[in-house]
């Protein structure tokens, strides 16, 4: 009697794309250490570009503070207002977002997010950042 292993192979797959999964989205629920004992002016859990990655669905955590932006998915982004020149409003399709231009050379250059509160974030930045 032989044992076929490949009928097994889907499972394993299956069961190695939902632990990566679960492994990004619980990552961007960590927070930056210049977030202890703050209080986000905005926050909220989206969608978005982070340099070549495309995160579809929740898995990128956007939080604004009174001095900088926190953008959480794999790994943090720390970006205080002196380093974001400017905010793009962004629209492809049904996708209404961000895109957040920084002079920070070790970070992705192109971070975009994916927001359903526009006027929370754009109150957020009012009179800090240039949004276009």
């Amino acid at each position: 009697m032989s044992t076929d292993y490949f009928a097994a192979f889907p499972i394993l797959i299956l069961l190695i794309v939902g632990g990566i999964f679960a492994y990004i989205f619980r990552r961007k629920d960590r927070m930056h250490a210049s977030e202890a004992g703050k209080k986000p002016l905005f926050t909220e859990t989206c969608a978005g570009v982070i340099g070549w990655l495309t995160y579809k669905g929740p898995f990128i955590r956007l939080a604004v503070y009174s001095d900088f932006v926190i953008v959480s998915c794999d790994k943090q982004y720390y970006l205080p207002f002196t380093m974001i020149t400017k905010i793009e409003r962004r629209n492809f399709l049904f996708r209404k977002g961000y895109r957040i231009y920084h002079t920070n050379t070790e970070y992705p250059q192109r971070i975009e997010v994916w927001l359903s509160g526009r006027d929370g974030f754009e109150a957020a930045f009012a009179g800090k950042v240039t949004i276009t």
